[in-house]
């Protein structure tokens, strides 16, 4: 029997190629937001920087998805469990990476308690996104 795991390293190749794919249609959505925004009197970068974490955010379980997809892997197998993993630390990464960037940026009081509930609600929700199906 054959390793059908999937390496790190592929995991991380396919969610930059996949970010690439996304951050031009997040971004164009942003700048029309920030266009829409700006032209009301306000300002439109509190919305870009949710849109670019977002697209952070749904790379790694769409990278997940399509790789075992295409290597035919069963959700139920070791090598997709070690995929759901990177899922789920991914996810708590970027959210903490957000977390980190409305404290510092907004002002916004965090505790470790704070960004320990956002990493594994993220986590969570990034590992479960991760379990559907997807051709990307």
């Amino acid at each position: 029997m054959r390793d059908r795991s999937i390496p790190t390293a592929d995991l991380l190749l396919d969610t930059s190629r996949i970010l690439a794919r996304l951050l031009p249609v997040w971004g164009a959505i942003a700048l029309v937001k920030f266009m829409a925004v700006r032209f009301m009197g306000a300002s439109g970068a509190p919305f870009a920087v949710p849109l670019l974490f977002g697209a952070f955010f749904f790379a790694a379980p769409l990278a997940a998805s399509g790789l075992r997809s295409r290597r035919r892997i069963r959700l139920a197998s070791w090598a997709s469990a070690r995929a759901l993993l990177f899922c789920f630390v991914w996810g708590a990464i970027v959210v903490s990476a957000f977390v980190a960037t409305l404290q510092v940026w907004q002002g916004m009081a965090a505790t470790p308690f704070n960004y320990l509930v956002a990493a594994l609600a993220a986590g969570s929700f990034c590992l479960v996104t991760a379990t559907i199906p997807s051709r990307w």
